[in-house]
């Protein structure tokens, strides 16, 4: 039978069936029933009071589906049982189960749950999921159907949850041997192991705040995809993600929480002079990577095949609570390969890098010019309607006028773009490219400075393509050797330090609002003009 459409209750953002994050919002269930004083003893009374608390936040934790059908809506049938057991309580949840908007259900079953009271109002909970959870589609007729089991071997989940803070301060979990498997057999998906880490420490702050820095980490290994013919198509020999924190004020994080709660619960949104303060200092910084190793990748339509050492991609924010902050990212990518290829052996990528930064950021100008952005666009969507009545309020400075603000901020704090590595290299040729523009009001384009790009292997490549005496190339062969002879021919050539062939492309953005290449106005090329206008000469140095 359908899950029933009961009346809509507010609900925080859907949240995925993923264990971790059915595990994650587990936890937060002890917050409601959570004294911020040192640990109460394990008895009875305690018992019924977490019984009591469960029973009314679960339905809040996990909503119903709502009226429109949109997002996933969560049933628990009965109600959670809770048993003192020496230092900690035993604890199950009534059977759960959830439909996704498309008429997907899953049934989860049971989850259980041993809450341990600590000191400083912290509490252990280890959590254990169904070893078996039974997903199901609609059919034609509107009745469920089986359609894959999801099934997990060996499973550990510990943690450590701060009733005062409502946050998540400690985990290791550890889930071995998942699988889902088509209920006729034909088609699975494995993982061999999958982990979860997080470790926040606290660390003095200004203003006798409690702020909290640590690592946390996510990763899976050995991803397996079958057809119905038990081929495999996808297979990942692993992926990792791992963060860092620093100092976080989880104190606004819960602040934040619950006026996300609040608001949903009105059924409206929070206003920007409700949330921006909130937001405001929350932390200092945060960086992330994340790494995917050994994929391997079979389109079964045509055969086509897919290989690739590793994937990385990376990101930072750091020093927001300070005067200036830096935003990078980053991504690398190793051999490479794909068969058939779609370009000649020889210029097909086996390795590549890009980083990235923007550096000497205000943050206290940005912050401002945020807020007024904010502001302004609230603003707009709320004014009253054609022959309304309105209060009469001073119009928030419009958008031109906050970005002209801003940019001139960034202008005297020196903000620049990094372009801090990028790196290609093929069989054939290799790049690399270096170089920063920084923010200047008073330039033509707001900006000065350049890149330096240099090409290794192109002259090398150029002649071994060249076809033999009284031979024609292919047009392939033929539209390649143009675009690499103009290539070519813009670049500046020379040696490197091992005495290779290398060519030089050195680009500029001047204050006037040229662009040069290696001296030469390209301005008017890029216009739609003619020829690019010839380096100046280098003047004679006059004798003293």
């Amino acid at each position: 039978m359908r899950l029933s459409r009961l009346s809509p209750v507010p609900a925080l953002p859907v949240r995925s069936l993923r264990p971790a994050l059915i595990a994650g919002g587990m936890l937060a269930l002890v917050a409601g029933w959570s004294p911020v004083q040192a640990a109460p003893a394990v008895d009875d009374a305690g018992a019924k009071a977490l019984a009591a608390s469960l029973k009314k936040d679960l339905p809040r934790w996990f909503p119903p589906p709502s009226e429109d059908g949109e997002g996933v809506g969560f049933e628990w049938q009965g109600e959670p049982t809770v048993k003192p057991a020496g230092d900690h309580y035993d604890v199950a949840l009534p059977r759960l189960s959830a439909e996704d908007a498309e008429g997907t259900l899953f049934d989860i079953g049971t989850v259980l749950l041993s809450v341990t009271p600590k000191d400083d109002g912290q509490y252990g909970v280890a959590i254990t999921l169904p070893s078996a959870i039974k997903v199901q589609n609609l059919d034609d007729n509107d009745e469920y159907v089986d359609a894959a089991t999801i099934s997990i071997g060996k499973q550990s989940f510990t943690s450590t949850w701060s009733g005062a803070l409502e946050t998540l301060l400690a985990v290791d979990a550890a889930y071995n041997d998942i699988a889902v498997s088509a209920a006729d057999g034909k088609g699975k998906i494995s993982v061999a192991s999958m982990t979860m880490v997080q470790d926040l420490k606290p660390e003095a702050g200004t203003g006798g705040a409690t702020l909290w820095s640590g690592p946390a980490a996510f990763a899976f290994g050995g991803l397996s995809v079958q057809d119905e013919k038990k081929k495999e198509l996808v297979k990942i020999g692993g992926v990792t993600a791992e963060a860092t924190y620093t100092r976080v004020d989880l104190t606004k994080v819960s602040a934040l929480q619950k006026l996300s709660e609040q608001t949903a619960a009105k059924g409206v949104a929070p206003t920007s002079a409700e949330l921006l303060p909130k937001l405001q200092g929350m932390f200092g910084g945060i960086s992330g990577a994340m790494r995917l190793s050994n994929l391997s990748f079979v389109n079964p339509e045509d055969g086509t095949q897919v290989s690739l050492g590793q994937l990385a991609f990376r990101s930072g924010l750091t020093d927001l609570d300070q005067a200036m902050s830096t935003v990078s990212m980053g991504m690398e990518a190793r051999d490479f390969s794909m068969t058939p290829s779609p370009a000649p052996a020889a210029f097909t990528p086996r390795a590549f890098e890009m980083k990235l930064s923007v550096a000497k950021l205000p943050n206290s100008a940005l912050w401002k010019a945020f807020t007024e952005l904010a502001k302004a666009a609230e603003a707009e969507e709320t004014q009253p309607k054609k022959g309304a009545k309105a209060k009469a309020a001073p119009p928030p400075p419009s958008s031109e006028m906050v970005m002209q603000q801003a940019m001139a901020a960034m202008g005297e704090a020196g903000t620049e773009l990094r372009i801090d590595a990028l790196n290609l290299d093929t069989p054939a040729t290799a790049g690399t490219a270096t170089g920063a523009v920084k923010v200047a009001t008073q330039a033509a384009f707001g900006v000065t400075g350049g890149a330096t790009v240099l090409l290794r292997g192109i002259d090398a490549a150029v002649k071994a393509m060249q076809p033999a005496p009284g031979a024609k190339p292919d047009k392939e062969t033929q539209d390649l050797l143009g675009g690499l002879a103009m290539v070519q021919a813009m670049g500046q050539a020379g040696k490197d330090d091992t005495g290779a062939d290398v060519r030089s492309y050195k680009f500029e953005v001047t204050e006037a609002g040229q662009l040069l290449l290696n001296g030469a106005d390209m301005t008017p090329l890029l216009a739609g003009g003619g020829e690019p206008a010839p380096a100046p000469a280098e003047q004679p140095k006059k004798k003293k």
